[in-house]
């Protein structure tokens, strides 16, 4: 086995400086913000310094996964700034069968912002200092009088995130600027992690739920046989164990839950081509997942849509995920899947591992994200500590 492994140490290297740079502009101005006394203010009143309730005697957040309360000015969300916003939290899902908005946004006025908007476990509120309309200087309320001099004072700041304001479990975005143009231009330069903030969240809140219901009989067999850890929440079983090979699922009445693993021996970074990608899929979808009373029948590609290809940083891998569509050979069924491919360069294996749904007439946003949620955290023992 020829292994650059020069090469492929720059790329692991060059790609966690991207993923430190697409996001660094949003995190390290909430690090800002933090530093700044606490900026924004949990007391409704505004009054500044207001201390927050005990977490554990609060309220425990409610709310549907992918659904956002925001709390904006009707005249903004009426305005550029709205259509923004609009454009970010409610385009369409990459790669499902059916169209599927990203989040549920929900604008709420900030004068009717209640005690059951409160509960709710993603929260973010939009203000800018220019405002003001009666809608204005309500806003005005959620910031303490500090906060308030620094955003006029630095146009920099627009972002801030705080947990469990309201309820336990709660996250909670805050966007603001002194004018909108200027509020609307620092969302334009951060997008992406401003799209992906409650993403994120819900993954974590999924992680931390699979955690409780782990299954550790299953997880330490793929342990043992791959040289892989992931973490497998309840309800999954092992549909087929062979050499170098694990497949689980779960059954219900409404989602059947897929995934599967490969290990092969890794030859050179070639493997990492995107374009080599679903031709790679095919052949393993053929050799690993056929049914045995039919053996010409195997998991395939659907080619209608394209492939939405990303190297991402799994766990501190190097990877290579893919959104696409599956079928199987005889046409009968079909759906969404996302897959990671990465490499253990230390032991010279190459990994392959897919989550497939088949879920007919059913929406597939959430149960993609718990497939996602589970597939992102496999890692090959070492790599990192928890």
């Amino acid at each position: 086995m020829e292994l650059n492994q020069a090469k492929f140490s720059r790329l692991q290297k060059i790609h966690k400086i991207s993923i430190m740079l697409k996001f660094n502009r949003l995190y390290f101005l909430s690090i800002f913000l933090i530093a700044s006394l606490l900026m924004i203010s949990c007391n409704d009143e505004g009054k500044g310094g207001g201390e927050s309730q005990e977490s554990s005697t609060m309220q425990k957040a409610r709310g549907e996964a992918g659904e956002v309360i925001l709390v904006i000015p009707p005249s903004l969300w009426d305005g550029e700034l709205g259509i923004l916003l609009r454009e970010l939290f409610t385009s369409k899902v990459k790669v499902l069968p059916q169209d599927e908005k990203s989040h549920d946004l929900k604008p709420v006025d900030p004068s009717k912002f209640n005690s059951v908007f409160k509960s709710s476990q993603n929260l973010m509120f939009v203000a800018t200092l220019d405002n003001q309309k009666p809608e204005g200087k309500y806003m005005k309320r959620y910031f303490t009088e500090n906060s308030l001099n620094q955003i006029e004072n630095n146009p920099d700041l627009f972002s801030f995130n705080q947990q469990d304001v309201y309820a336990r479990g709660q996250e909670v975005l805050y966007l603001f600027g002194r004018n909108e143009k200027e509020l609307i231009n620092n969302i334009k330069r951060n997008k992406s992690g401003i799209k992906e903030f409650f993403n994120d969240k819900e993954a974590e809140r999924l992680k931390s739920s699979f955690k409780k219901t782990a299954q550790k009989g299953i997880m330490n067999y793929i342990e043992d046989s791959l040289n892989l850890e992931l973490l497998v929440p309840v309800g999954f079983d092992i549909a087929v164990k062979e050499d170098n090979f694990i497949w689980i699922r779960e059954l219900d009445s409404k989602e059947e839950y897929n995934i599967w693993m490969v290990k092969m021996p890794y030859n050179d970074e070639s493997i990492f081509d995107p374009n080599k990608i679903k031709s790679l899929r095919n052949s393993l979808g053929k050799k690993y997942i056929t049914d045995k009373d039919l053996p010409d029948l195997h998991l395939t590609s659907q080619s209608e849509i394209d492939f939405a290809i990303d190297t991402v940083n799994l766990n501190n891998q190097y990877a290579l995920r893919t959104r696409g569509l599956w079928k199987y050979s005889d046409n009968s069924r079909g759906g969404a899947f996302i897959s990671y491919l990465f490499a253990n360069e230390a032991t010279g294996d190459l990994y392959y591992i897919e989550g497939y749904l088949d879920a007919p007439g059913e929406s597939k946003r959430e149960p993609m994200r718990r497939l996602k949620a589970i597939l992102s955290t496999a890692k090959v023992p070492g790599t990192i500590k928890d």
